[in-house]
C-alpha cells in the first residue's frame, strides 16, 4: 500500500472515531460541568426557572439534530429515553442532560449517553 493511502486512511479513522465518541457520549461539554437534571443545575447555583430552559433547549437540539431512527424500539434499545423526531420520521434520544459550553454564544450541549 502506498504511504499515502495509508495516512489517508489512518486520518479517516481517526476522524470517524472522533464522531462517533462525540455521538456515543452525547455531545462534547470541552470541560464544562454536566448537569444531568434540572435538580443537580440548581445545585450548581443556576437559577431554577433558567435550568428548566436549559433543559428544554437541550432537548430542542435534539429533536432538530440529534440521530434518527426508524422506530422507538431502535432508540430505546441504545438510549434513556426517546421522542419524535422534529422534520423527520423516527425518534431521536431525550436528553439526559445538558452542559453550556461558554461563548460568545453559549451553546447549550444535550447529553444523551447510551441507556
Amino acid at each position: 500500500m502506498k504511504p499515502v493511502a495509508v495516512v489517508g486512511s489512518a486520518l479517516i479513522l481517526t476522524a470517524g472515531a472522533i464522531v462517533a465518541f462525540v455521538i456515543w457520549t452525547g455531545g462534547d461539554c470541552a470541560g464544562a460541568p454536566v448537569y444531568r437534571s434540572v435538580q443537580a443545575c440548581t445545585a450548581g447555583g443556576i437559577d431554577a426557572a433558567r435550568c428548566a430552559a436549559l433543559m428544554g433547549e437541550a432537548d430542542r437540539r435534539l429533536l432538530q439534530n440529534g440521530p434518527v431512527f426508524d422506530m422507538r424500539q431502535q432508540c430505546e434499545d441504545r438510549y434513556l429515553s426517546c421522542q419524535p423526531a422534529s422534520g423527520a420520521t423516527g425518534f431521536v434520544p431525550r436528553a439526559s442532560g445538558f452542559c453550556v459550553r461558554q461563548g460568545p454564544p453559549e451553546v447549550v450541549v444535550p447529553v444523551f449517553g447510551r441507556g
